[in-house]
């Protein structure tokens, strides 16, 4: 009985520790970036983002960087509401995500949904790419 009793509660600690899933990974990541966002902190949102970033209006990484600086330069404070529509795993090491972002400001609130690809680096989620989507 002691034995199984301990086998029990070996079991349960290695399952506590056991590596995060893909998904708990991958909203881990939109929460930094929300949080590194409304810390106006371009370097710690493109921490988040891969080397061979790409989008639809033609950013490439360095693009994004003098975008997000231009941001948060013109945008004293940022609040943002963020939010998972969807998350999916098309294939091992792929997610795509539909993600709604409001900006809560009082003169010009901005509310757009993004259609983000992640892709897994090593141990580690990138966002490689994000679309607005058209209404």
């Amino acid at each position: 009985m002691k034995f199984l009793t301990t086998l029990i509660a070996a079991s349960f600690l290695v399952a506590c520790g056991a590596r995060s899933s893909d998904e708990e990974l991958v909203r881990a990541l939109v929460a930094d970036l929300e949080t590194a966002a409304e810390a106006r902190d371009a370097s710690d949102v493109l921490d988040l983002v891969a080397a061979d970033y790409e989008d639809a209006q033609g950013f490439d990484r360095a693009q994004l960087q003098n975008f997000l600086r231009g941001y948060f330069l013109a945008h004293p404070k940022v609040e943002l509401l963020v939010n998972i529509e969807s998350l999916e795993f098309p294939a091992d090491g792929l997610a795509q995500a539909e993600i709604s972002v409001t900006t809560l400001e009082l003169g010009d609130p901005d509310h757009a949904r993004l259609k983000v690809e992640f892709r897994r680096d090593g141990d580690e989620w990138k966002i490689r790419r994000a679309d607005r989507k058209r209404p």
